[in-house]
């Protein structure tokens, strides 16, 4: 793989935060939430450069997406709930929880505040404002589905497949 440096150099005081660095120990999709969130902001990066769109926003909101600091599969991980408030769970909250941790540790545009904050969409109410931010929120889907057999592979390791 060949680095495109004008992406290293947008997202290099993001890599180098050390909250930051912390998304490699969280698993996420059955690879770490900062793998999961590579792809998704490479594959968003290259599309957004194709189109001659706002590539530093996308790049910088791909890689924030999923900024949360916290396992989501441990019971409890992201604050308590009983069984019927599914509006705690983890798909409807980590959105929200990734803007403010973007928010306290970097400077964000109002394009890479809307990427983090609905990429979640449609399972999170509001819908994304800029084309830059339904390029990410459709980038993380494909990403996802194509992680599908990784996690499959990575619960049947654990045993709990």
């Amino acid at each position: 793989m060949t680095i495109d440096w004008e992406l290293y150099l947008i997202l290099e005081d993001i890599w180098r935060q050390e909250d930051f660095q912390r998304l490699a120990h969280i698993n996420h999709h059955g690879n770490s939430v900062l793998e999961h969130s590579f792809k998704v902001t490479c594959l968003a990066w290259t599309l957004s450069k194709r189109w001659g769109w706002d590539r530093k926003s996308v790049a910088r909101g791909a890689i924030l997406h999923d900024f949360f600091l916290y396992d989501w599969k441990v019971k409890g991980s992201s604050g308590p709930r009983r069984s019927y408030e599914i509006w705690k769970m983890h798909g409807f909250t980590h959105p929200g929880q990734a803007l403010r941790n973007s928010e306290d540790r970097f400077e964000l545009n109002k394009r890479e505040r809307d990427i983090i904050a609905r990429h979640m969409f449609p399972l999170t109410p509001l819908p994304p404002r800029y084309r830059e931010s339904w390029l990410v929120n459709i980038c993380d889907k494909l990403v996802a589905l194509g992680e599908i057999p990784l996690y499959l592979s990575w619960r049947k390791r654990k045993g709990t497949l």
